[in-house]
């Protein structure tokens, strides 16, 4: 479900696309699961550097959450990413959701009848390289017997692994913004309509038109089973507001006052999907928001710490949950 606009230049740098080269622009970063994509929005020059520094930061924030949870992305795997438990122990979390050492070990222990050889890969290619090189080294190594004998050990952790979450920052706020007017232009709706939004994603020190929600639930049919990513518009032109909502894998939560002196047609339109296998789900968002709201918004004060405890226990549940229910399939 790929949507091409009519405009002729970048939202963005306001180039013409003639002279700059029209992109396929993921709505929302392929990174963590998002396939639908739009013609006629930015340039390839600035989906190459808000895809380097504002997408990649989004990245970032969710990779521990994306791989707990799986993620299933048009462009490969995700890499590998670095892990580390309590006691300081260092593993590398693998996109099937299990965890393996960080890096490959060897000694060689010499001993009156030979030298005694141990090592531990992460992978069975590894494992089959490093037999190769012990083999050069070591002339009365048996190869042979070494890949016969070879076997995968699961070894449970002695000490819970540390995840922390650290939502927001300009550079992220600024890919959610622009995820926002990408899904509003793909409603035929004029990137220049979107003017407070504009002006942050053209201008970091322009007053950032967005901020955590978590006054109330806006998602009518959350899903229990899964994590979520969506992104969701609301025109209305009686009360002239452009809105916009951003969740990613059902902790993060932003409210996007992209214009509020909006004055086309009444739209309504959500992108929304499971990130373990792209499938599209039919989420129904209330971004009529009151007048109070939209100011808590504007002063960045929507939500309390109860409210906001609360949402995030709620998710990291469904994530973790999930998590268990890979490894017990896999087993």
């Amino acid at each position: 479900m790929d949507s091409t606009n009519t405009s002729s230049n970048c939202a963005l740098c306001d180039k013409p696309f003639v002279v700059v080269g029209d992109s396929d622009e993921h709505i929302i970063p392929n990174s963590i699961g998002g396939r639908v994509k739009v013609r006629g929005f930015i340039c390839v020059g600035c989906n190459s550097r808000t895809g380097d520094s504002w997408d990649v930061e989004i990245w970032k924030q969710f990779s521990h959450f994306a791989m707990m949870h799986g993620v299933e992305r048009d462009r490969g795997e995700p890499p590998s990413i670095k892990i580390q438990t309590v006691d300081g122990n260092r593993y590398l979390l693998l996109p099937d959701g299990n965890m393996t050492i960080e890096h490959p070990k060897f000694s060689a222990e010499p001993g009156a009848n030979g030298t005694a050889i141990n090592f531990s890969a992460r992978d069975e290619k590894e494992a089959r390289r490093m037999v190769r090189e012990i083999a050069k080294k070591y002339p009365k190594f048996d190869q042979g017997s070494a890949l016969s004998t070879m076997k995968m050990t699961a070894t449970p952790l002695e000490s819970p692994v540390t995840v922390t979450g650290q939502f927001g920052g300009i550079p992220a706020g600024r890919s959610m913004i622009k995820s926002a007017v990408a899904l509003a232009t793909t409603m035929g709706i004029r990137a220049q309509s979107c003017d407070a939004a504009l002006a942050h994603l053209k201008d970091e020190t322009a007053l950032a038109p967005h901020a955590l929600f978590y006054l109330r639930d806006l998602v009518a049919n959350r899903p229990e089973l899964h994590a979520f990513n969506c992104v969701s518009v609301l025109g209305n032109p009686l009360r002239r507001t452009l809105l916009g909502y951003v969740e990613y894998f059902s902790l993060l939560r932003v409210v996007v006052i992209m214009s509020e002196t909006y004055d086309g047609d009444a739209i309504s339109a959500t992108y929304a999907f499971n990130p373990a296998n792209g499938e599209t789900l039919d989420l129904q968002i209330d971004l009529d928001l009151s007048v109070e709201e939209l100011a808590s918004v504007k002063s960045n004060d929507a939500l309390t710490d109860d409210t906001y405890s609360a949402a995030i226990n709620a998710g990291f549940g469904v994530i973790y949950r999930r998590s268990q229910m890979r490894r017990r399939s896999a087993d």
